[in-house]
């Protein structure tokens, strides 16, 4: 995709969406506290961060994360009011929580290799050395809409060089749609665009990447508490889903309060190298990751998770991640990709 068609699929996205973020955000620019507000649905506030909320109880938080060097949404309230995701390195104290990978925060896009620059770990993380880093820099929500029983919000982003903020790489404009199921499932939808705006964009193969959430220990697979299993559009489950490609995974178990959940992750059909690749960790890091294959597959070549973005063009990128109760099948997470693929 070309990059003089993104502002024309956006705008095909949102037929009204200017006139909706000016009349949000004309009336309440004396308060820039509240952006938007919907009756006693869906409300966002804040800047750093993004918070938002419904029927008056916050839901999630999107972070800048100027600090973490990349943005990520933390906590998100599940459907049986617990928090889905591990809470280290935002909150400590949680003694059933390992402090490793400092760089798993929430949920959150990141990419290894990227014109040589690693945009997934961060230079503080003292088991990775001689590396250099990247800085996924948030520029700021672009627009807002809240429309029935859906809230959407747009960004933007720079992907920097670290040790020098003048170097820009890329760039992505984020598109997020939150909603609930009729069974009281959320639902973030992420449309992404990695925009080569700056020369041309190689991204290596690697195990790390792209769209991820750390999962709570009682959810995760192995480990202190852990309940959790794993299942695939292909019918694998547990560790065999590690590295093989599929439509959807499902990482599902009990919730800190004893309640069966899970978390599903759908893979849409126009993706780029749909079926993806899937990292689902026993430790509960789950990822979609359309450019690990050269790490997951053993007779692939050294280069078989490459892409190149010429200079002017981009690549867009569509997930769905559901919070459910139960197991993948009371909550209809088959049925679920169907209809998402429809669209």
């Amino acid at each position: 995709m070309r990059i003089q068609e993104i502002a024309s699929d956006m705008k095909n996205c949102f037929p009204a969406f200017i006139l909706v973020f000016l009349l949000l955000w004309v009336p309440v620019i004396a308060d820039s506290q509240v952006i938007g507000a919907a009756g006693g649905g869906w409300t966002i506030s804040g800047t750093d961060p993004i918070e938002i909320s419904f029927g008056g109880k916050m839901i999630t938080a999107y972070h800048p994360g100027y600090e973490a060097g990349k943005p990520y949404f933390y906590p998100i309230i599940g459907p049986t009011g617990e928090n889905m995701t591990r809470h280290w390195p935002m909150k400590e104290g949680e003694k059933d929580e390992e402090t490793n990978d400092i760089h798993h925060r929430g949920m959150w896009y990141g990419l290894g290799r990227v014109n040589g620059f690693d945009f997934w770990h961060s230079s503080g993380d003292e088991t990775v050395k001689d590396k250099a880093f990247g800085i996924i820099r948030h520029r700021g929500m672009t627009g807002v809409m809240i429309k029935g029983p859906t809230i959407t919000f747009t960004t933007k982003s720079d992907w920097v060089e670290e040790s020098n903020p003048e170097h820009r790489i890329c760039s992505d404009r984020r598109e997020f749609t939150l909603f609930y199921r009729e069974d009281g499932s959320l639902v973030i939808d992420l449309v992404l665009m990695l925009i080569a705006d700056a020369g041309d964009v190689t991204i290596s193969g690697a195990e790390e990447g792209a769209w991820a959430v750390r999962l709570p220990p009682t959810l995760a697979l192995k480990g202190t508490g852990a309940t959790g299993h794993i299942l695939s559009s292909e019918g694998l489950e547990d560790g065999e889903t590690r590295g093989k490609r599929a439509s959807w995974v499902d990482y599902f178990g009990k919730d800190r309060a004893g309640n069966p959940a899970g978390i599903a992750i759908l893979d849409h059909p126009s993706n780029f190298r749909h079926p993806t690749w899937w990292n689902v960790r026993e430790d509960g890091l789950f990822t979609a990751n359309p450019f690990g294959q050269n790490s997951f597959e053993e007779e692939a070549p050294d280069n078989a998770g490459d892409h190149l973005i010429p200079n002017g063009e981009a690549l867009k990128f569509r997930y769905r991640t559901i919070f459910h109760r139960g197991d993948p099948e009371a909550a209809g997470i088959a049925k679920a990709f169907e209809i998402f693929s429809s669209r």
